[in-house]
């Protein structure tokens, strides 16, 4: 009888274990187990919720995030009184994927130029050059140099571009070269002294920032 009633229990204890397992896993079924698939709501890696569709916009985020002022897409829509006192942009051309605009205080002169490019669908700030109002404009669109690209000088005059046996200013000077002069880049680039050298051939190593593309075009005259 004992025996016979342990069994009953025993079979019973069995029974009671089993549903209660079957619940278990019905309160686990489709939940994600350690070390699988990323939730749906997890961003991937590198993602960002705050992409730049627009260069304006990319513009816009640099100016409101780095200068800490308002921002004009267009310096010819800055209106006063309201538009005093922002940074406005003022676009200058396009070349291979890259888009080129002047940065600057509304109604007054530029004080960058800035170039970016597009990166997994976000445009992004690839080049910036900043430029003093006291100084006269570098002509031209300081467009990235490339090995192997024919250049002209500019933005010398009434100097020349001095030409130096090492990328280097305590490098030996060679020799000078006039605004207008079509040099041909063949190595490039290394800086030094806060300055982006770039050999050229036959001559020898001078200053990027006074050589352009033929096509680079004219940069815009102060703001009224």
């Amino acid at each position: 009888m004992e025996r016979r009633h342990s069994a009953v229990l025993l079979a019973g204890a069995a029974v009671l274990a089993y549903a209660l397992l079957s619940a278990c896993s019905t309160k686990n079924d489709g939940a994600t187990p350690s070390g699988s698939a990323t939730p749906a709501n997890t961003q991937p890696a590198g993602s960002s919720t705050a992409v730049s569709t627009a260069p304006e916009e990319a513009l816009r985020l640099y100016v409101q995030r780095r200068l800490s002022q308002g921002f004009v897409e267009d310096c010819d829509d800055a209106k006063r009184p309201d538009d005093v006192g922002k940074q406005c942009a003022r676009k200058l051309g396009e070349r291979n994927g890259l888009v080129a605009y002047t940065l600057g205080p509304t109604f007054g002169d530029y004080t960058r130029i800035m170039i970016l490019e597009q990166q997994d669908g976000a445009w992004t700030i690839a080049y910036q050059e900043t430029h003093d109002p006291d100084e006269p404009p570098v002509p031209g669109v300081p467009w990235p140099l490339e090995i192997g690209a024919n250049v002209v000088v500019v933005g010398t005059a009434p100097d020349c571009l001095k030409i130096r046996q090492e990328p280097a200013i305590t490098g030996q000077e060679l020799g000078c070269i006039d605004d207008g002069t079509a040099v041909k880049v063949v190595a490039g680039p290394v800086d030094a002294d806060d300055i982006e050298w770039w050999q050229l051939e036959n001559l020898g190593w001078a200053a990027g920032a006074y050589l352009r593309y033929p096509d680079a075009g004219p940069t815009p005259t102060p703001e009224s």
